[in-house]
C-alpha cells in the first residue's frame, strides 16, 4: 500500500469487479480511455487473475477513507508495458466515481504513482498518452511535470469525430528537481 495526504493506493481485488464493470461500461468514462468493446464480468476476473503473472504492469486500486462509508474505491492506475531493461512504463489512471472527478484525487494519485515508480521501480521514464479533449486531465499531467513530446493527429475517431493522441512524458531527473 501506498499512502498520500487524502488516498491511497492499494492492492486490486476481486471484491473491485462490480465498480470496475460499472465504469468500464459507462460511455462516460471510457470516452477517456482506449477501451472499445464492453466489459464482461470473465474479462474482468482474468484481468484480475493475470495481474498476478504479469511482469510487464503494476495495477493499483486507488481507495479513499471516507468518515461515512469507510474505504471506498473511487478507481484505479498503474504502470503499463513496463520496459525493464529500459526502464520505462506507460503509466494510465480512472477515477471512476464521477462524485470524486474534478477534486484532485486522480492528481494525488498519480503522484503517489510516478514517485513510486522512480524512487521504488527505479524506472528512468514514464510516459502516457491522452486524447486532446481530455483538458482536466492534461491539466493534472502538466501540473505534475509531464511534458507533451508530440501528437498522433487525428489518431482516434470517437462520437463521430477524429481527434488528436498527445503523448507526454517525464524523466526520473525532472521528477527528482520538481520534489
Amino acid at each position: 500500500m501506498l499512502k498520500g495526504e487524502r488516498i491511497t493506493l492499494g492492492s486490486v481485488k476481486r471484491e473491485y469487479i462490480d465498480a470496475y464493470l460499472k465504469w468500464f461500461n459507462d460511455p462516460e468514462i471510457i470516452q477517456y480511455l482506449s477501451m472499445f468493446r464492453p466489459m464482461t464480468r470473465m474479462m474482468e476476473e482474468d484481468w484480475i487473475e493475470n495481474l498476478k503473472n504479469r511482469d510487464d504492469t503494476i495495477a493499483f486500486a486507488i481507495l479513499i477513507t471516507d468518515e461515512n462509508v469507510g474505504e471506498k474505491l473511487i478507481g484505479n492506475c498503474g504502470l503499463h508495458r513496463i520496459d525493464w531493461k529500459n526502464r520505462v512504463a506507460e503509466v494510465g489512471i480512472t477515477i471512476g466515481e464521477k462524485e470524486y472527478q474534478g477534486k484532485g484525487y486522480g492528481t494525488e494519485a498519480m503522484e503517489i504513482l510516478i514517485d513510486y515508480a522512480f524512487k521504488s521501480v527505479n524506472l528512468n521514464r514514464v510516459q502516457l498518452r491522452v486524447y486532446e479533449f481530455n483538458s482536466r486531465a492534461i491539466s493534472s499531467y502538466n501540473k505534475i511535470g509531464f511534458v507533451e513530446e508530440g501528437r498522433m493527429r487525428q489518431g482516434i475517431f470517437i462520437k463521430g469525430k477524429y481527434h488528436d493522441i498527445i503523448f507526454m512524458s517525464i524523466l526520473k531527473e525532472e521528477w527528482s528537481k520538481e520534489k
